[in-house]
């Protein structure tokens, strides 16, 4: 599997576990966050394979030129 296939597999799982944002009423600018984290996750494999340093969330959120680690909180509805 190439690194291509695998930041695709990657980024799905992420998106099932709501680590990458996705909203289907918001298509054009969800696809263009997912192509960001793609590009991000594509590099670090690649960086991975040609160093055999292991893949981190840091190394991943610099790529995507994120210092923070701001979190969504949550909202209770009462």
């Amino acid at each position: 599997m190439n690194d291509s296939q695998r930041a695709w597999e990657l980024a799905m799982v992420l998106i099932a576990n709501g680590r990458i944002p996705f909203d289907p009423a918001n298509p054009s600018g969800s696809v263009k966050i997912l192509n960001k984290h793609l590009q991000a996750l594509e590099a670090a494999l690649h960086q991975q394979a040609n160093t055999g340093t292991p893949l981190t969330e840091i190394s991943t959120r610099e790529r995507l030129g994120k210092n923070n680690s701001r979190r969504p909180s949550l909202v209770c509805a009462e």
